[in-house]
């Protein structure tokens, strides 16, 4: 499906400065206009349809080591992502390829990636980026280009410009590359600025070459992402509207004469995943598609992420010309294959299409993982290999993930149990988003703990009333949904999906007796959920907020405390030993 073409009428205009002027704008260029550099005036090299392959991969969460699955088969890890990227641009006739990454490229991450701050994964992608990129937003003939997503936030915007600008600053850590020297990636955002003047954090837009014609590409997070951030993470910085960011600057672009423009976003939606090009009648649901629906018509293709879901679809602009939604899992599990097509006269895309690719690791190319991120790995994991490498208990089966119809799981139930144990509380609550991985069965390693929680989040408890505790439970069926249902310990309950919002949660018994709406009571659970995360604002209400150890800590004192090995019941609500 090709959008309708659009000419630039626009003349370009062209000052003629006394030797004083340009000697001031040289000086003062670097610091001005630094963001907002204009399209280079190009001439296209050809009079011959351009085409262009993006590669896009989204919510990579520091995803180094292998163990991911997809359809029950194995699939990602950086080495076996690396040769199916490093495979896709080497067979690739188009006359060039981008490498885009909508936001979550860190943050959340594996130890191998965690613990040392998140190098080693942007010095992975470093090793896709061409000749022309230094990780600065002028570089035209640059093939990468990257937004920050909400968990690029996690230890701070400080923290976040040092990862992508390089150098150690002042962390113990081991560098596997010293001095640390940044990503090579061009971050754009639009919609994060700077509290205390609203000016852009990171450039709005970055401008790509391919064959003389100008790309726009346009960053904007989600701006959710306060309300999942540890406290204080980014105080700093404000996330404004996503649509409305994105606009304002198609429509700076549009008057440099550009027409071709690529949205990443982090931001997504779910659709039924499928194989194969970009189809019609696609039904996605989520926050990507409003945006989407307000977005100007010169719009032409979405690279989405966040939900790690699959999406491949045409969705509508504010226009009604339609706009190529992508979006590939998460965790290297795979990537979008982005096929455009542009018009040297127009300047324009005329053809767009999408497959999205599952990075299998039991299937060419991935049955020959990459040697040189297989290098990366391994020097990541020796740097963290001391830590990480402790004995914490032997499980006696799996402990997974997988959900009931209730939105519990095993695994769930367990880190609640803990955070209840360990805080000395009557309850605790824990979303469920939080659960990176399963605990497998036999040795279990701090290193396994941490990557099943890879957020150096922090424990904590408050005192609820009764009344707040049942307003909590009912939260998870009001609008607008929360993104993950609660998982609990120390109480239980019913609920009636047939009663109206607000009255569902029918009984509820702490330790087995009817909670007291006017009693009060101690409650564990994460800072982040304790600020109002994932849309939770009655824990806001909380007081005594009493500050625990880490999250990982938590459950391996937990796991530690208990005999060899453990078990779990068939529901999994206890923790017993065999």
């Amino acid at each position: 499906m090709a959008p309708d073409s659009r000419q630039d009428d626009r003349p370009v205009k062209v000052q003629i400065l006394s030797g004083l002027c340009i000697l001031a704008i040289l000086i003062l260029a670097p610091v001005l206009l630094s963001w907002y550099l204009p399209a280079p005036a190009l001439t296209p090299q050809t009079s011959a349809i351009v085409h262009v392959k993006i590669l896009a991969v989204n919510d990579f969460h520091g995803q180094l080591p292998p163990g991911q699955t997809l359809n029950k088969r194995p699939a990602g890890g950086s080495p076996v992502l690396a040769s199916y990227l490093k495979s896709a641009m080497a067979s690739s006739d188009a006359d060039g390829t981008i490498i885009a990454l909508p936001g979550d490229i860190v943050g959340a991450s594996p130890p191998q990636s965690g613990l040392l701050s998140d190098e080693p994964s942007l010095l992975f992608f470093n090793e896709f980026a061409n000749p022309s990129c230094s990780g600065g937003g002028a570089e035209y003939g640059c093939n990468m280009v990257a937004t920050p997503g909400n968990h690029e936030f996690d230890r701070g915007t400080g923290e976040l410009l040092r990862e992508i600008n390089g150098g150690n600053g002042n962390l113990t850590i081991t560098h596997i590359a010293d001095p640390y020297s940044g990503s090579r990636s061009s971050y754009t955002c639009a919609n994060v600025v700077w509290k205390e003047n609203s000016t852009p954090v990171f450039p709005p837009y970055v401008i790509r070459n391919i064959s003389g014609i100008p790309i726009a590409f346009i960053g904007a997070d989600t701006m959710t992402t306060p309300e999942r951030l540890a406290p204080h993470r980014a105080d700093d910085v404000q996330f404004l509207n996503e649509t409305e960011s994105v606009n304002r600057y198609v429509a700076e672009v549009r008057k440099q004469g550009l027409h071709a423009i690529v949205i990443l976003l982090h931001e997504g939606g779910k659709q039924d995943a499928y194989e194969g090009t970009t189809r019609e009648g696609a039904n996605v649901t989520g926050r990507v598609t409003g945006i989407v629906s307000g977005l100007d018509g010169d719009v032409d293709v979405v690279l989405s992420g966040h939900t790690h879901e699959f999406t491949n679809a045409w969705l509508p602009n504010a226009a009604g010309k339609p706009v190529l939604v992508t979006q590939a899992w998460s965790s290297s599990k795979g990537y979008a294959d982005v096929d455009l097509t542009l018009d040297p006269t127009s300047r324009d895309i005329v053809n767009k299409s999408a497959r999205i690719i599952a990075a299998y690791a039991d299937s060419p190319p991935g049955t020959t993982p990459d040697p040189e991120t297989a290098t990366l790995l391994s020097k990541a994991g020796q740097a963290v290999a001391p830590v990480i490498g402790r004995q914490v208990a032997v499980v006696a089966q799996d402990i997974t993930r997988e959900k009931n119809a209730d939105g519990e799981s095993a695994l769930g139930d367990l880190l609640a149990d803990a955070q209840r144990s360990v805080m000395e509380t009557d309850v605790a609550f824990i979303t469920t988003g939080t659960l990176r991985s399963d605990l497998k069965q036999g040795n279990a390693t701090w290193g396994d703990l941490y990557t099943i929680q890879p957020f150096s989040g922090t424990v904590v408890s408050m005192k609820l009333t009764g009344q707040q505790i049942h307003d909590a439970l009912e939260r998870q069926w009001q609008e607008p949904l929360p993104p993950h249902p609660l998982g609990v310990s120390g109480l239980t309950y019913t609920y009636d999906t047939t009663r109206p919002t607000g009255s569902r949660v029918q009984e509820v018994r702490v330790g087995g007796v009817p909670l007291d709406p006017a009693a009060t009571y101690t409650a564990a659970m994460m800072d982040y959920l304790s600020i109002g995360g994932d849309g939770y604002a009655v824990f806001t209400k909380g007081t005594l907020i009493t500050t625990g150890p880490s999250d990982v800590d938590t459950l391996a004192s937990y796991l530690g405390s208990f005999p060899r090995p453990v078990n779990m019941t068939t529901d999994g609500r206890i923790l017993r030993i065999n």
